[in-house]
């Protein structure tokens, strides 16, 4: 393979989709087992040689921590939402 594709595209594009499927599952695991899945068909649709099941462990791998990092953002900026709905709902009661 095209070590540019390999090491860039691919990853990126695993990235991407990661954060996509996590906004609508909410569950990394779930993520980064739809993307072993899928690399798992692939790898042995190609002939199920060792570097292409490398290859998917690692991009499940990487997946699996996008979804992660996403899921904790996510998690973040819903309490520091509620935070800043309940100071508003204070300073409206002061009034």
């Amino acid at each position: 393979m095209n070590v540019l594709l390999v090491f860039f595209a691919i990853p990126l594009a695993i990235i991407i989709l990661s954060i996509i499927l996590e906004r609508y599952l909410r569950c990394p695991l779930a993520v980064a087992g739809i993307f072993f899945s899928i690399g798992l068909v692939v790898t042995f649709a190609l002939g199920a040689m060792i570097e292409y099941i490398v290859a998917t462990i690692v991009y499940t791998i990487l997946s699996f921590v996008a979804a992660l990092i996403t899921n904790y953002i996510r998690r973040r900026c819903m309490e520091n939402r509620q935070i800043l709905i309940c100071q508003r709902c204070m300073q409206n009661r002061n009034r």
